[in-house]
């Protein structure tokens, strides 16, 4: 029976490891059944329910702005956003 020296034990310890934790990092960055990793699904608009008649949504002032030749309207912080963007403040 051959001996291995030590440095082939730890060149082959090392390799088995690196090869261990890719499969491990592969194997935990895959979400089966959602579809493509990576890919976010697509969100669901809020329904109408959640905005009350004085145009807030939990405390937040709402903003209306023309985005791309729509008008939308966001919350105020989001609202600074859209503005470095080049929307513009008001319907469109």
């Amino acid at each position: 029976m051959s001996r291995v020296s030590r440095y082939t034990r730890a060149v082959l310890a090392s390799v088995l490891t690196v090869v261990l934790v890719l499969a491990v990092a592969a194997f935990a960055g895959a979400s089966p059944g959602k579809g493509k990793p990576g890919k976010p699904g697509k969100k669901k608009a809020p329904s109408t329910a959640q905005y009350g008649p004085s145009g807030k949504q939990y405390g937040k002032t709402k903003v209306t702005l023309c985005h791309k030749g729509k008008t939308i309207t966001v919350g105020k912080p989001a609202a600074k956003a859209h503005l470095r963007h080049g929307d513009k403040l008001g319907p469109c």
